[in-house]
């Protein structure tokens, strides 16, 4: 201080030499540097200190020629850090968690926040990179925190601008080299963040197709780095590797639109495919159709392509996975058909012998097949036994007939139960009673109906004058008179099975 406030003095007294000593000569730098690494050797904490505040932009506002002053110091402290101190400022960071290193870091990150791309690269590759503490693949998670939050941020805004866009892929770039190429923090998260970020088609397509491709071959070699650093395939890895693959019908998507066929562009969906392979054959997993459409388009453009590598590795790939045969549920199911009257099944294999005909007897000779119970049965019966009642038993009202005889018509002929006198004595079904009453409630109505024209009928017909007089009966008293005459056919048939 008492150096520089003569050298002001100096200045006051002859403005001659204030252009000289204020200016910059290559001599005094090298002493000022010359004088900065003894510091550093004296008290590594504080002198690194002193020159970290001249990095981290200052909160307080400044004037034009202040802000430019301080701009220009942060760019010479910085080349300083990056060539001339870096050796000593290593010496004293080794072993890692010393007072200097957290110093040091700890500013710099801070810095790194608020300031451009430029300052940015030289912090992060020249300064942070070269540490002791990053060699170990532990330590750089705020680091490559805050390179993705600066690039998120860039990448969230809706509008397309190249120069934005442009800002963000070079902070991809850093965050890139830091975790897959120097492994100073492990590529999990990295490619937590790709499939969070850049999966989306959307999110893009906002890039150039060249830029697009370069996007993909970061997740893909984010992926492998994270399955090569997990010795065993953790449960995270696999899920990591699953949502990979499930968005990897975006991913080509987006490459067979880019029509850039090149070294880079094949690298790229070789190691999609050779993903999807992955998750194949350790989890059983079926690719889903649109999928297998996906990866089928690459193999017409190979075969349309004059490709000078070789591609037989991605020609292998493409046919492993796109030539699945279809899943169960979606094979078509065999129609199944009629049998003909002869018992020929229409379409039935030809190796199978022919079924036998079957004895059903066409639908003319119906009738002669072994009469089981049914009221129409019952009915012609009576019909037959008792003329006179011919009448009576017409009027009530039958099922039509039917077309042929159904199987359960056969199998009830054969439950069919006969008595010592040939007579039919199996109970009737309680369907068939029911049917019966109910033809009967049906039936009443229509007799009723036809009341006069029957009795007119029968006086003709009669060939009794004596019991069926011309004058008619009365019907005063007949319901309490005692009904005299036969039972009916359902009171006979419960006696019958009794």
């Amino acid at each position: 201080m008492d150096g520089y406030s003569a050298v002001t003095q100096v200045s006051s007294i002859q403005h001659k030499w204030v252009k000289r000593n204020c200016r910059h000569e290559p001599e005094e730098v090298a002493v000022v540097k010359v004088a900065l690494l003894k510091h550093l050797d004296m008290d590594p904490p504080v002198t690194l200190g002193v020159l970290c505040d001249q990095i981290v932009p200052v909160e307080e506002d400044l004037d034009d020629d202040g802000r430019q002053t301080r701009e220009r110091l942060r760019s010479l402290v910085l080349s300083f850090l990056a060539t001339d101190a870096i050796g000593t400022i290593q010496k004293h960071t080794d072993p890692p968690d010393s007072e200097a290193e957290h110093i040091l870091v700890t500013q710099l990150i801070s810095a790194v926040t608020k300031l451009g791309t430029g300052d940015v690269d030289i912090i992060v590759k020249d300064i942070l990179l070269r540490l002791p503490c990053y060699r170990n693949g532990f330590n750089g998670d705020e680091l490559l925190q805050v390179i993705l939050d600066k690039a998120a941020t860039l990448l969230q805004t809706r509008s397309n601008d190249p120069a934005q866009l442009k800002v963000a892929l070079h902070y991809l770039s850093i965050a890139q080299m830091a975790t897959v190429n120097l492994h100073a923090t492990p590529a999990v998260k990295l490619l937590q963040f790709y499939i969070g970020s850049l999966t989306r088609k959307l999110v893009l397509q906002k890039f150039l197709p060249e830029d697009r491709i370069r996007v993909i071959s970061w997740i893909m070699d984010a992926l492998s780095v994270s399955e090569r650093e997990t010795a065993t395939q953790t449960q995270q890895i696999a899920q990591l590797r699953r949502q990979v693959v499930d968005a990897s019908s975006i991913l080509l998507e987006v490459l067979f639109h880019s029509k850039l066929y090149g070294d880079d562009f094949w690298r790229v969906v070789k190691s999609i495919l050779h993903a999807v392979n992955t998750r194949k054959e350790l989890e059983n997993w079926m690719l889903p159709p649109y999928l297998i459409t996906s990866i089928s388009k690459f193999l017409q453009v190979l075969s349309q392509e004059q490709m000078q590598e070789d591609t037989s590795e991605i020609q292998g790939l493409i046919r492993l996975l796109a030539g699945e045969q279809p899943s169960s549920s979606q094979t078509p199911i065999q129609e199944v058909k009629p049998i003909a009257k002869n018992g020929i099944t229409l379409g039935r294999p030809a190796h199978l012998p022919r079924r036998p005909a079957t004895s059903l007897p066409p639908l003319s000779t119906a009738l002669d097949l072994p009469m089981t119970w049914s009221p129409i049965a019952t009915q012609q019966t009576q019909i037959r036994d008792n003329p006179s009642r011919h009448l009576h038993v017409s009027s009530v009202p039958t099922s039509p007939k039917r077309s042929g005889s159904s199987p359960d018509d056969v199998a009830r002929s054969k439950r069919v139960k006969i008595n010592s006198r040939g007579q039919d004595v199996s109970t009737p079904s309680l369907l068939s009673r029911i049917a019966d009453a109910g033809d009967a409630s049906v039936s009443g109505v229509s007799e009723r109906t036809g009341k006069k024209r029957r009795k007119r009928s029968e006086k003709e017909q009669s060939a009794e004058p004596d019991r069926h007089p011309s004058i008619g009966y009365s019907i005063k008293g007949a319901a309490s008179a005692q009904k005299n005459g036969e039972s009916s056919l359902l009171d006979r048939l419960r006696g019958e099975g009794r």
